[in-house]
């Protein structure tokens, strides 16, 4: 028996696999996180809740980022300085705290916007 409540949260060709598992309208998914993946579209699915932590280095390929009108459940945050290698654990300290930052608010469904660092 599958709970219906899975987050798929993964960095790359794994968000990119995630996304397909999330675009096969999977009735145990109902959240998405991904980070910096970028040729599978992200779910247009309004009971899929997504957060897309984008570097800035790498464009997603078209079609992949949701337009403006399609983003009422999806939250697209660029990191401005970032990279896409540095989304690891190896990655700097400020990348994997703001990273963090983001992933707590969009559990807690809380604010999806970037923070200014000091």
């Amino acid at each position: 028996m599958l709970t219906q409540d899975l987050t798929p949260f993964a960095h790359s060709n794994g968000g990119d696999i995630s996304s397909w598992l999330a675009n096969e309208n999977k009735s145990f998914i109902s959240s998405l996180i991904t980070l910096d993946h970028r040729r599978v579209p992200l779910p247009r699915d309004t009971d899929i809740k997504v957060l897309s932590i984008r570097a800035s280095d790498f464009p997603a390929d078209k079609g992949v980022l949701p337009s403006a009108s399609e983003q009422s459940n999806i939250c697209v945050v660029k990191i401005p300085d970032s990279r896409h290698n540095d989304m690891s654990d190896y990655g700097p300290e400020w990348l994997k705290n703001e990273i963090n930052l983001l992933v707590r608010n969009h559990l807690l469904e809380q604010s999806c916007s970037v923070h200014k660092r000091a």
